[in-house]
């Protein structure tokens, strides 16, 4: 008997996904844990988040992967544009109160990049963080160098015999054609969700499933009772990252049920 196991948007929190790693037995070498991306952003933990991940996958590479997501896709295009470009700014200007920025640079970059946005305050958004762009990304690049390799080489897509795990979604009109047919960031920001029945099993984060189940107060596992499994449970505000669980005897899926985090 083994299992599959699936969690994505953690963006942050390393509280509940700590949790659900106390539900999930590695020990078993036939099991896999499957991270289906967005792991930074909203949560103080980013970069704790990345290394326990980054761990997990070197220490179990047969059965951990970690997949990318839309978050992570903007943070490495952010690390890598010119300094200029539009890309650069677009997730810098997503990362509200530099939370994520300040779990990666060093105390010294945070004096630095501090006292320039106080000396230039009243300067425009764009002359006052360009100034902080070299200096943000020369700090993430010298500290976090393997981290940085590992994120670049995180696949968009994990698949086995009868499911794809993917951050966002595929281009299913392109039926088994898929892996040609659908795009970079469509793998990451498919947007809306799609429902009905497809030839394999796809587990998708990215949307929250309060909107797919249109209740505020749901954030467990969305299935539309075809064949799509959405696990995103809108953790910053619910404090939960909801644990799916796949029988690979049975072919039943479950949910697993930490108890709530408080932030």
């Amino acid at each position: 008997m083994s299992f599959v196991y699936a969690m994505s948007d953690i963006h942050g929190f390393s509280d509940p996904l700590e949790k659900n790693l106390k539900l999930i037995d590695l020990t078993n070498h036939e099991n896999k844990l499957i991270f289906c991306g967005d792991y930074i952003d909203y949560g103080k933990d980013s970069c704790k988040v990345l290394y326990r991940i980054k761990e997990l996958t070197d220490k179990y590479p047969n059965q951990v992967i970690a997949i990318l997501g839309n978050h992570e896709y903007m943070f490495l295009e952010f690390l890598f544009s010119e300094n200029k470009d539009l890309q650069t700014f677009e997730w810098l200007r997503s990362d509200e109160d530099f939370i994520t920025i300040n779990s990666l640079i060093s105390s010294e970059t945070k004096t630095e990049i501090t006292a320039i946005l106080n000396q230039y305050i009243s300067d425009n958004y764009f002359s006052n963080y360009e100034k902080c762009v070299p200096i943000i990304k020369r700090d993430i690049l010298t500290n976090h160098t393997e981290l940085i390799k590992w994120l670049k080489k995180l696949p968009y897509y994990y698949e086995t015999d009868t499911q794809i795990f993917v951050h966002a979604g595929i281009d299913e009109e392109a039926q088994d054609d898929w892996k040609w047919g659908t795009s970079e960031e469509f793998f990451v920001s498919k947007y809306p969700a799609t429902y009905g029945r497809f030839y394999k099993d796809i587990i998708a984060g990215h949307i929250g499933t309060s909107t797919l189940a249109k209740d505020e107060n749901f954030h467990g596992i969305f299935w539309d009772r075809r064949s799509h499994y959405f696990i995103d449970g809108t953790t910053n505000i619910s404090g939960i990252v909801p644990l799916l669980k796949y029988d690979t005897d049975t072919k039943k899926y479950s949910s697993l049920k930490s108890t709530k985090s408080k932030f």
